[in-house]
């Protein structure tokens, strides 16, 4: 017994060599294909989490029959294993040329057991804190490290249960929540509008990501009820595929679908440019950018890229302007080019932007183009998890984005000039391919005019 207990410590070397292959791995990728080494950092920290949850399940793990714990051993460390071949395994073999199945459930899977994992973590880090405090001397009087043991069974036991709820909310996310669609409807005050363009109704798509759907049934459904919903105009603001534009075979009839009278007009998102799949050459890449212009031209939407139209409503006219993917970050390219986009158009009593990625509002629409009436961005997904019924609208993606679902107004402008970004929460998935709380969305505007309120 004495050496079974014995065996059950954590041997610490092994996360040390671990850690060792990630670091020499991030540096050769860093050296090679530096668009892949931000995965390492991450992927790092997944393995820490993992390490310190298994090694504190010893107690555990030491109870049970030698082949049950080889069985449990086995399958703790599937999980990460899969993510570090998927992200191995996207540098070696482009995506392109995965199976459907695999590209997204490999990664699916390992996502849903590794935060499952991460809130078991988070409710053991109490019994941490207080095992820390137990090797201070005044940890070691009397009643106190009785106290902190039984504090550490208590969270221990609270970090399970919170990581069972987490993997049945997760589970049910991908199995129900997945394809519940929302229809979102939201009025949206204009100063000045003219009474022809009073009640214009605008349908926003966004991040739809065919890579991600193994079916296209669910997606005809999805383009019924945008037809349901008489639109006078539709607009898709980016992120078609996840990695190449092969990802949209078998789609184009359901997507031809979509018809209004005042036309669809499309942006590109970050993942429509080819950049998170490796290529042959620099032509390769280039081709799938054309395919995708070709894919566009086919289903009958109006790509926009850095252009600006002028749309005829009655005897009125607006502005619709949309720019290639723009990002405040450093972790997304810059495509769009604003001034290009504006080339030879004239500002109109209604102007509308599309903009893939709601940090350009904040960053360069407000800043030089406050006359933007309304700006349309998705790129968030509402991080497909959160908080959004009674009144309540939360999402972990606040803490990336600032705007990340919703109707938002500007602050500090002019009385003429009350601009509003409307960020659409993303038809499709990646990563996770679920959804929990923060449902697939397909946003209707409606215009009124502000005088009314």
């Amino acid at each position: 017994m004495e050496n079974r207990n014995q065996r059950s410590k954590p041997n610490w070397w092994i996360p040390g060599i671990v850690l060792g292959f990630i670091a020499l791995l991030y540096i050769a990728l860093l050296t090679a294909l530096p668009k892949y080494a931000g995965r390492m950092p991450l992927f790092a920290l997944l393995f820490i989490i993992d390490w310190l949850v298994f090694a504190d399940l010893r107690a555990f793990r030491q109870k049970l029959p030698r082949f049950a714990s080889l069985s449990f051993g086995i399958f703790w460390w599937t999980p990460v294993s899969l993510l570090l071949v998927f992200l191995v395994g996207s540098v070696v073999v482009s995506l392109t040329h995965w199976p459907d199945w695999l590209r997204i459930y490999l990664p699916g899977v390992a996502v849903i057991a590794l935060v499952s994992k991460t809130a078991l973590f988070v409710g053991l880090l109490p019994s941490y804190a207080f095992r820390l405090l137990a090797l201070f001397p005044f940890g070691k009087q009397s009643f106190i490290p009785g106290f902190f043991r039984r504090a550490g069974i208590f969270f221990r036991n609270t970090g399970i249960a919170l990581s069972v709820l987490v993997f049945a909310l997760m589970i049910l996310g991908s199995t129900w929540g997945v394809y519940r669609f929302r229809v979102t409807e939201t009025e949206v005050g204009i100063r000045n509008l003219p009474p022809e363009l009073e009640g214009l109704r605008i349908v926003q798509l966004s991040d739809i990501h065919l890579g991600s759907w193994v079916s296209a049934k669910p997606l005809a459904r999805a383009v019924s009820l945008v037809q349901g919903l008489n639109p006078d105009l539709v607009v898709f603001t980016g992120d078609m595929v996840n990695y190449s534009t092969a990802e949209v075979q078998g789609f184009e009839e359901v997507l031809a679908g979509i018809r209004a009278p005042l036309g669809v007009y499309a942006i590109l998102g970050n993942h429509d440019y080819g950049d998170y799949t490796s290529w042959r050459n620099q032509a390769d890449k280039e081709k799938n950018l054309t395919d995708m212009e070709i894919f566009y031209k086919k289903i009958g939407w109006n790509l926009l890229r850095n252009q600006s139209v002028i749309i005829l409503k009655d005897s009125a006219e607006f502005l619709l302007s949309g720019v290639e993917n723009w990002s405040a970050t450093n972790r997304f390219r810059k495509y769009g080019d604003m001034q290009k986009t504006l080339q030879g158009a004239e500002i109109q009593s209604l102007n509308i932007l599309l903009s893939h990625d709601p940090t350009h509002w904040d960053a360069e629409v407000k800043i030089k183009y406050p006359w933007f009436d309304l700006t349309l961005s998705g790129h968030t997904h509402g991080m497909q998890m959160g908080i959004d019924f009674s009144g309540i609208h939360w999402s972990p993606a606040k803490f990336l984005y600032e705007e990340w679902g919703g109707l938002y107004s500007s602050q500090g402008r002019t009385p003429d000039e009350d601009g509003y970004l409307y960020v659409n929460a993303g038809l499709g998935h990646i990563g996770y391919p679920g959804r929990i709380g923060i449902r697939p969305e397909i946003s209707l505007l409606i215009l009124k005019n502000i005088q009314e309120y």
